[in-house]
């Protein structure tokens, strides 16, 4: 019976980080392309988190954009508010960013997420300024990120009386 060495943790009995690669396969020249490694990435943190599906990376001007195609919910991987998608976005780009140093953005989205979330906030902005115009008393919307607050500026924006 031979003795395996686990290097990282050799009293633990769990197999250490090097045990995911064996030791026979051969070297990879090198990272995939950035969308090929972006959609990897995604994918594998997806998986991580229980979820199965299929991840579609295309790259936009502001950065690339990983749209998870799943059948199953998608609520455990939206979060509250997005917060679970952005940790994802920020996590994957770390991962990302140690093999290309310049990586633009990277936006992951499931199952239209984005849009709806900005379509509703335009909404919900649109009519809190029209509750303020009619009561002439002054209201305020939840705690937005930036880009939240730019849709929201630009659904106020042509409401006249009504400041942001």
């Amino acid at each position: 019976m031979a003795d395996t060495e686990t290097p990282d943790r050799p009293d633990s009995g769990r197999p250490g980080p090097d045990s995911l690669n064996p030791p026979l396969s051969p070297e990879p020249a090198g990272p995939p392309p950035e969308p090929e490694l972006v959609a990897l990435v995604v994918r594998k943190l997806v998986n991580y988190m229980g979820v199965r599906g299929r991840v579609e990376v295309t790259r936009q001007p502001d950065g690339y954009l990983a749209d998870i195609r799943s059948k199953q919910p998608s609520g455990p991987l939206i979060g509250r508010r997005g917060t679970t998608l952005r940790a994802l976005q920020h996590i994957a780009r770390l991962i990302v960013r140690r093999h290309y140093p310049d990586v633009p953005p990277i936006i992951v989205d499931i199952g239209g997420y984005h849009q709806r979330r900005d379509n509703f906030l335009r909404r919900k902005a649109t009519a809190i300024a029209h509750i303020v115009l009619e009561s002439r008393r002054e209201m305020a919307l939840d705690t937005l990120t930036e880009k939240e607050m730019h849709f929201v500026r630009d659904a106020l924006a042509g409401i006249p009386g009504v400041r942001v």
